[in-house]
């Protein structure tokens, strides 16, 4: 699913409709309330942010909203739209993590191209995160292998990981090796 947010319905229509022509399922709202309430689904995997939620032309409402954005769903990718870019502003929202900005009028060839870009990168990063070992894994995973080469020997094992025998028996028992 793709969040769009947008507070023009006929941008929304078109968003909408380029994304499931090229087999994403949009969801479109038109304010920030709705979109907060919106981002909270875990199945969205990418938001189209509009910067300026009402006839303010500053971005400061797209900012505001992406900074709640990243708090509520720190690992989705948000590409921001405006009408009224500006370099400072680009800048400012890839600074707050926005993964793209692009101005009205859009190519849907070239916003297509980018969202698969950004979903492609944004899973590739969730399966490294799940396969990286936490450190305990690595520990529990070092003393088991010590206490293999050591046939079992405690002090010996000890001695290879560099830490005392309580400390051993400690982790042992933490572990439940």
């Amino acid at each position: 699913m793709i969040l769009i947010v947008d507070d023009d319905n006929a941008v929304r229509m078109s968003l909408s409709l380029a994304l499931k022509r090229a087999g994403y399922e949009p969801v479109a709202v038109g304010n920030e309330d709705d979109a907060l309430a919106a981002v909270r689904d875990e199945r969205l995997r990418l938001a189209v942010l509009d910067m300026n939620l009402t006839l303010s032309t500053t971005g400061q409402q797209g900012i505001a909203t992406l900074r709640k954005f990243r708090i509520l769903r720190p690992d989705m990718p948000v590409i921001m739209i405006t009408g009224w870019g500006t370099i400072p502003l680009a800048v400012e929202a890839m600074n707050l993590g926005a993964a793209d900005f692009i101005t009205k009028p859009w190519s849907n060839a070239e916003l297509l191209a980018k969202i698969k870009k950004i979903i492609a990168k944004n899973d590739m990063a969730k399966e490294a995160a799940a396969r990286t070992e936490t450190l305990e894994e690595m520990e529990r995973d070092a003393i088991s292998e010590a206490l293999r080469r050591c046939d079992g020997n405690m002090s010996e094992a000890a001695k290879q990981l560099g830490i005392t025998r309580q400390t051993l028996y400690r982790r042992i028992e933490k572990f439940k090796l």
